[in-house]
């Protein structure tokens, strides 16, 4: 639910939240935040690795984001948020700070782990970071994992900053959404794979032509998974 008239959303969110506070807010880069939360309410509550949660970001506007972590037992959430600086979403997770209410809604959906699998590979952008944090803390130790996130020039640390063990490919300057990492995977050898896609949809249409039409992997192994889309708000 991206959006809704205020008086709708005022009547939905108390039957649906779970209230929760800011406990730590980490600048890992310029446009790059760490935030966790705290709640009697999210003790307990059951999270798969890449489901989402939504937050009331304005009187009128929810948004998705994918936890990082969960800890059920000690009821706290830790969010990775990308601050691109448009829409209400970013403004919002600029301005948290400690002490801050947030309420919690979900968890729903999500984009789970294919359990049979014994090698995965994850694609995405700077919007998955958390997603993809969380799927690999979820992995076996038996399992392979591979993958590369495409960013913008000077964020090729990101993953590292988040502990996530995964290349970052730089989108040059002027260059169409997906090439770059588009390229990096012509190079990659991908054999006996389950292929995660996540981030900008015009991406991933253009990675997951790439397995299924040049690199023959079959259609049941490759998931996707659109965050936003050029010209929409709110996916």
């Amino acid at each position: 639910m991206p959006e809704m008239p205020a008086v709708i959303a005022n009547a939905v969110e108390p039957w649906l939240m779970k209230p929760s506070r800011v406990t730590r807010v980490e600048t890992l880069a310029p446009r790059l935040r760490r935030v966790c939360l705290e709640g009697d309410a999210l003790r307990g509550v059951a999270f798969t690795p890449g489901q989402e949660v939504e937050f009331r970001v304005t009187p009128t506007a929810f948004r998705h984001y994918t936890p990082s972590q969960v800890d059920a037992v000690q009821g706290t959430l830790e969010l990775v948020f990308y601050l691109h600086g448009q829409g209400p979403g970013s403004a919002w997770a600029s301005a948290l700070k400690p002490g801050d209410a947030a309420n919690v809604l979900g968890p729903g959906g999500g984009f789970g782990l294919e359990p049979d699998a014994r090698a995965h590979l994850f694609l995405g952008d700077e919007t998955c970071l958390g997603l993809f944090v969380a799927m690999a803390n979820a992995l076996p130790e038996t399992a392979r994992l591979s993958g590369a996130l495409e960013v913008e020039a000077g964020a090729e640390d990101w993953p590292r900053l988040v502990g996530l063990g995964l290349s970052a490919v730089t989108r040059e300057p002027g260059e169409a959404r997906g090439e770059a990492l588009r390229r990096w995977l012509g190079g990659q050898a991908v054999t006996d794979v389950t292929a995660y896609l996540a981030g900008h949809a015009g991406s991933i249409a253009l990675w997951r032509k790439e397995l299924l039409e040049r690199r023959d992997v079959p259609r049941r192994r490759v998931r996707t998974k659109a965050y936003w889309a050029d010209g929409k708000r709110g996916l």
